[in-house]
């Protein structure tokens, strides 16, 4: 899943095989041995994974670029299409910036195995009325070609202009940035109760509004399902700026949920 938004692009220019055992084959006759074995297969299947939602704060920085160097940067399509990172070492010291740049809102979460791994993210921040600015702050990042994935991003958030399609009285929004799943994770509910958990906090926090800017036809899906409201769409081929990602991936949307 790819999801990101546009905000606090700031001080850019400041920071430049499965294995199997040997397994040996048992008669059995189907009143003895089978029922034993459907019994334990049984077990098995009910069994699932264990794990915690916990708060993501700055402390934990490093350990959650970590995991989205893992599992997340190098899979976005805007990433791919510019080739962003070039070699498995390869960093983009302004694309963590960028990722890690509202941890201090306080409002990140992420899902916890029980050996103490993070198999889950959502980075999450905090958008208010009063702080709107739809200037194209793109050009102070040193990197080319993040630069042009910024760029995307700052113009979804000048056309999609969210505080017109909000209530007045909406002063605070939720923005989900960033949200990944452990390939071994994926498929099990886990990224919709990450996303359960960031529409509580926004409540508690009294958020009149969600937004999800979504960059891949599958964060799109998740949107949907996850029943946000599309308000802003643009193909990356209208924008002769921009990443142009490969099929399904053929446009960038702006969502967003009241509460």
């Amino acid at each position: 899943m790819a999801v990101t938004s546009a905000r606090n692009i700031v001080n850019l220019k400041e920071k430049g095989h499965f294995e199997r055992e040997n397994a040996r084959l048992d008669k059995y006759t189907l009143a003895d041995e089978l029922p034993a074995q459907m019994s334990e297969l049984s077990i098995r299947t009910m069994a699932k994974p264990s794990y915690t939602i916990k708060k993501i704060t700055p402390e934990d920085k490093e350990r959650m670029l970590k995991f989205l160097r893992r599992f997340f940067f190098r899979d976005e399509p805007m990433n791919l299409a510019v080739n962003l990172l070039e070699t498995p070492e390869c960093r983009c010291l302004e694309l963590e910036e960028y990722a890690a740049s509202t941890l201090e809102d306080g409002v990140s979460v992420a899902a916890v195995d029980e050996n103490g791994e993070y198999v889950g993210v959502i980075i999450n921040g905090l958008a208010r009325r009063e702080e709107a600015d739809y200037t194209d702050k793109s050009e102070e990042c040193p990197n080319a070609k993040f630069r042009r994935v910024l760029r995307v991003l700052s113009h979804l958030e000048r056309e999609a202009r969210i505080w017109d399609k909000l209530p007045e009285s909406c002063n605070l929004v939720m923005e989900v940035r960033i949200a990944s799943t452990h390939t071994a994770w994926r498929g099990r509910g886990l990224m919709r109760v990450l996303c359960e958990e960031t529409e509580r906090i926004a409540r508690s926090l009294g958020a009149g509004a969600l937004r999800m800017d979504t960059t891949s036809a599958f964060s799109a899906a998740a949107a949907e399902r996850l029943k946000y409201k599309k308000i802003y769409s643009t193909l990356y081929a209208d924008l002769p700026y921009a990443p142009q990602p490969e099929p399904p991936h053929l446009e960038a949307r702006v969502y967003i949920k009241q509460l």
